[in-house]
């Protein structure tokens, strides 16, 4: 009897198996040509699944089935049969010669192999099942210095492989779905983009998985003009008002729908959306501190890497129809009659109850409705769909409208209308770059998982406003920061109760604060630590294997390569522990900066608390002359009776703390070139500064 625990195993084991078909897939495809065809780089997979069988002792066969069935399970993907006789046709006429035939296939599907070996990929896959080990280990410390946790530690190649069971609803009307929450897992992935040599692996990974679309998707290819509909998310990402892969992913969609002579265009209601969105933002400018370090994609955060400030929010939102249009985007004038029968379809009764506003709800059926009337019927098949409503959303709301009753939905993401682009189309897939796609992939798949469920902005703006209010003074920018970091990790959610905090008790939310904060330094500092250990221990690993190869191989002419190989594993490894010093420093470089910054502050405070000081201590001199009598001394002042010595000093004081103290207080925190030009002016300890040695 099969017990739930083998059961569960056995699914570890195949997510682990199928990330190595991935990684295998994408060397292939690095080192080869697709030059006859897509599916033809399956042939090496094909050839060593008859290698086996043959060392096996399996000379024939009567059906493909059994070829099927060897290849899944070496593999963990699900190959057609009717993909495999187009390879083992191809592998015939390849392999065998008129001297020696290898392998043979009969008209019935009956089959004969002999005397035939292939192991060109045997220490790819040895060195693959390593490196897959390796990133599994790495992704369990992770966790366990993150208070994540985690189900299973295999999770985070589902997470990679995500995009393709997304694509797969597409293109091949598979309803399965890839788990729920990969918090954890988008974590991973986010960390890790700092370090070169273990992101390579992860999209490798994810490049493998898209590749292996391919047997799932066979194109037609149908001539058809085909449309693609804007939607308001997709044109902030093409202005650069989002983050700079999704402005990569939308310009590079843009590029490729020109080449392929789609028709671009946009409802003039999406203008107007997304000029009332920016103009909003403009408006909230100066309280959005908190927010854009919860959501990398917001505007706020592109404002702050491209140094803009409210009037240049203002002027973009001003020019936008003249800079959409500018993109070759043509606009569609008259939306009246669209919009008078969008009111009464399905679509805006349904996305009332999941849009933010009924006005969104009517703007998105509109696009709905155009679209369809372009379709002028449904489709199932994807190669037949002539209109797409193009979105660059990281809701999870596409979800719910994928394949209505086993059709295809009106709407489409960006990033996978570019996946599905590149698998179906060659001219597609010289336009992109293997690696550009997995940036674009993976982005999408982090920005979903970590987006969802989050706060409503509303309410983290009222956090924002609470934390300006009541805590600016106690607690740093930096700390800050690390509680937006957890409110993006999804460790502090009640910020319902977190506000109220601040409204009935100012010294326990910012005690709060500072708590949330020094967890998150905590699991900073842990995390660095743990991650030097598994380096050090995946190194140990890496340079063992290498020395075994290398013994192995003494005799052999490719000693010399193996030793390259060896040295640049041992570079890579300096750069991982170069990486994780440099992140570490950077850690004590940031408080430390903090600390300059709140002394700086302190200064001007204690200059303005003395010159109060001086004020109060001045007036009650002066009142007391008076025999307290402030009514006459005001009168003796309006009439300039009052002394030049009294009349200078109070003056003096006046000029001082309006034009000099209370200046320099708002440029120390409200002026941010102010603030960034003190931070550059200051001397970083040697301790602190980047590195570039490992040391």
């Amino acid at each position: 009897m099969v017990t739930k625990k083998a059961i569960k195993k056995h699914k570890v084991l195949e997510n682990k198996e199928r990330a190595i078909t991935y990684s295998l897939l994408s060397h292939i495809r690095n080192t080869g040509t697709l030059a006859k065809g897509p599916i033809d780089i399956f042939i090496p997979l094909i050839k060593r699944a008859l290698s086996k069988m043959n060392a096996d002792g399996i000379y024939k066969g009567k059906s493909l089935l059994e070829i099927k069935k060897i290849t899944d399970e070496l593999y963990k993907i699900d190959f057609p049969v009717p993909i495999i006789k187009k390879l083992l046709i191809e592998i015939s006429k390849e392999i065998n010669s008129e001297a020696t035939t290898h392998f043979t296939l009969y008209k019935d599907g009956a089959f004969s192999i002999s005397e035939y070996s292939f192991s060109e990929f045997e220490e790819i896959i040895e060195s693959q099942t390593t490196d897959i080990g390796d990133l599994e280990d790495l992704f369990k410390e992770f966790c366990q210095t993150s208070e994540l946790k985690i189900v299973e530690s295999e999770s985070i190649f589902k997470f990679i492989e995500k995009n393709k069971f997304t694509l797969s609803k597409y293109i091949s009307q598979n309803k399965e779905k890839n788990g729920n929450d990969y918090t954890a897992e988008a974590q991973f992935v986010n960390f890790f983009k700092k370090f070169p040599t273990i992101y390579d692996q992860i999209k490798n990974i994810y490049i493998g998985s898209i590749i292996a679309g391919y047997i799932e998707y066979q194109p037609v290819d149908s001539k058809r003009e085909i449309e693609l509909l804007l939607d308001t998310n997709f044109i902030v990402g093409l202005i650069d008002l989002n983050t700079p892969e999704s402005t990569h992913t939308c310009r590079t969609l843009i590029e490729i729908a020109k080449q392929q002579k789609f028709k671009i265009q946009i409802l003039k209601d999406t203008i107007e959306e997304t000029t009332n969105l920016l103009e909003v933002k403009a408006n909230n400018f100066e309280k959005s501190f908190l927010q854009k370090k919860v959501n990398p994609e917001d505007v706020y955060n592109a404002c702050e890497r491209r140094g803009m400030r409210r009037s240049d929010l203002e002027r973009i939102a001003d020019n936008l129809e003249e800079t959409i249009t500018s993109f070759g985007i043509s606009l569609i004038h008259n939306t009246d009659k669209l919009k008078k029968e969008a009111r009464f379809t399905e679509s805006y009764k349904w996305l009332k109850d999941v849009r933010k506003t009924e006005r969104s709800a009517l703007h998105d059926s509109m696009a709905f409705l155009h679209v369809n009337k372009i379709r002028k019927k449904q489709f199932r098949d994807f190669d037949k769909v002539n209109a797409w409503f193009v979105n660059n959303s990281t809701s999870g709301e596409n979800d719910s409208i994928f394949l209505r009753n086993g059709f295809q939905p009106e709407t489409i993401k960006a990033d996978d209308l570019l996946n599905i682009l590149w698998l179906s189309n060659p001219q597609v897939n010289e336009s992109i770059e293997g690696d550009d796609l997995a940036e674009i992939g993976l982005t999408s798949a982090i920005s979903l998982t970590l987006n969802k469920n989050l706060p409503k902005s509303k309410i983290l703006r009222e956090l924002d406003d609470n934390i300006n209010k009541y805590a600016k003074e106690e607690v740093s920018d930096t700390d800050i920061i690390r509680v937006a970091t957890r409110i993006t990790n999804k460790q502090l959610k009640n910020i319902d109760e977190l506000n109220l905090l601040a409204e009935n008790d100012k010294a326990a939310f910012v005690k709060r604060l500072e708590e949330e904060a020094a967890k998150q330094k905590q699991i900073d500092e842990s995390r660095i630590s743990k991650l030097e250990e598994i380096f050090d221990k995946i190194s140990i690993k890496t340079i063992e294997l290498d020395e075994a190869r290398v013994k192995f191989n003494t005799k052999s002419e490719g000693i010399d390569s193996l030793i390259q190989e060896n040295e640049s594993k041992e570079n890579q490894l300096k750069s991982k522990l170069l990486n994780v010093q440099n992140v570490n420093r950077e850690l004590f470089r940031d408080a430390w900066v903090s600390k300059k910054i709140s002394r700086w502050r302190r200064r001007t405070w204690i200059e303005l608390c003395i010159i109060l000081f001086l004020f109060v201590i001045l007036s009650i001199i002066l009142v007391s002359q008076y025999n307290w009598d402030i009514p006459r001394l005001f009168e003796k002042i309006k009439k300039g009776e009052i002394s030049f010595v009294w009349s200078f000093m109070i003056s003096s004081l006046f000029f001082i703390f309006n034009a000099i103290t209370i200046k320099t207080l708002l440029g120390k925190y409200r002026n941010h070139s102010n603030i960034q030009n003190y931070v550059k002016a200051l001397k970083i300890p040697e301790e602190m500064r980047e590195l570039k040695e490992p040391i």
